[in-house]
């Protein structure tokens, strides 16, 4: 059975017990978590999904990112008849991503898009900033549009994150 952050009887009743309900008021789970931790437990009727542990969603637009930890340990075909039963149960599209470093999550969300450099640079204040440069030739082949994919990568690392588009021209200099 997946693991999940919530009690299944929970879940399937949408009634939170106590431990639940200061999970979604604490601010670190919201209904959307509720709503797939149930697609979740559904799927794993039909999958082995033991392995594997729910993290957090996040929505953009019409896309649904789900985060979870050990999902790489699912075979690629299984992998892709899990993202199909979670948008066919969920009713929209879903983006499934293994939980991981910043960089790791990065090269998920912009797949199958090509990536050109993931650096992080130290701003006079003390802040970070990642900067995600993808080639502008890959923008059709991106599935989330890059201010909306700036955004929810800031929003999973909680890193300031700016996503640039390279022309060609640019690469050779």
């Amino acid at each position: 059975m997946v693991k999940i952050p919530f009690c299944e009887f929970c879940v399937k009743t949408r009634v939170l017990c106590q431990k639940c309900q200061s999970l979604i008021d604490s601010g670190r789970y919201s209904w959307l978590d509720v709503e797939v931790s149930d697609a979740l437990l559904k799927v794993s009727r039909k999958m082995n999904l033991s392995e594997v542990e729910y993290v957090k969603s996040y929505e953009v637009d019409d896309l649904l990112i789900i985060l979870l930890r050990n999902v790489k340990r699912i075979p690629r075909g299984a992998f892709m008849q899990l993202e199909k039963e979670l948008s066919s149960i969920i009713g929209r599209s879903v983006k499934v991503v293994e939980h991981g470093s910043v960089n790791e999550v990065i090269a998920q969300l912009v797949s199958p898009a090509k990536l050109l450099t993931i650096s992080t640079s130290w701003l006079p204040d003390g802040t970070t900033e990642t900067v995600v440069k993808i080639p502008s030739r890959e923008l059709r082949r991106l599935p989330i549009k890059p201010e909306r994919l700036q955004a929810i990568i800031s929003q999973i690392s909680g890193a300031t994150v700016k996503v640039e588009l390279v022309k060609e021209r640019e690469l050779r200099v």
